[in-house]
């Protein structure tokens, strides 16, 4: 699995922003506010980014796309995450199997 932290933009200091490579499966995206408290900040939620967690996702540019309102995405990055993937391809049991043949 790889895992990189991005910088966050202005206006999203307290945001935690990663994505990577899971081999069982997905490209992964994560946005998240763990100083956010509901106690204290009831009136301002923070928004929540989860993607390729339950759901495959096999193209970097779209987890690059989810984190790119709130964090600083370096060049080179879905280029990394490609061969991320191809050195650590998914495990055969959580490979995507392939389509039954069409009829003829």
């Amino acid at each position: 699995m790889t895992l990189y932290h991005l910088a966050p933009k202005p206006g999203f200091d307290r945001y935690t922003i990663q994505v990577g490579w899971n081999p069982h499966r997905s490209y992964f995206a994560t946005v998240i506010d763990f100083a956010w408290d509901p106690a204290t900040d009831a009136d301002t939620e923070p928004d929540t980014v989860r993607l390729g967690h339950h759901t495959a996702v096999l193209d970097p540019t779209e987890v690059l796309a989810a984190v790119e309102p709130y964090a600083d995405i370096p060049p080179g990055l879905a280029a990394q995450l490609r061969a991320d993937q191809a050195a650590h391809p998914p495990s055969p049991r959580h490979a995507t199997p392939p389509a039954p043949p069409r009829g003829r």
